[in-house]
């Protein structure tokens, strides 16, 4: 991945009167607010790169898939 910082807006507060969306900045390639994967433009319009965070994709859902068969990793 490159330098770049990708903005997201997440909630902030429990309650009506403090609740409010805030900006966090990830860097690109690392983990969303969300789980998934930050991805700045630069890089989702680049097929090589696009390409390869697919592979790095599958890899991760193979060890996945390995722990949980047998008995461990993530659920």
């Amino acid at each position: 991945m490159c330098e770049n910082k990708v903005g997201f807006w997440v909630p902030r507060g429990h309650h009506h009167r403090d609740y409010a969306l805030v900006e966090r900045w990830v860097k690109c390639g690392r983990t969303d607010p969300w789980g998934g994967r930050a991805v700045c433009d630069d890089c989702a319009s680049d097929p090589g790169t696009m390409a390869e965070i697919e592979r790095q994709e599958a890899a991760i859902a193979a060890d996945n898939w390995a722990s949980r068969s047998a008995g461990y990793g993530d659920w």
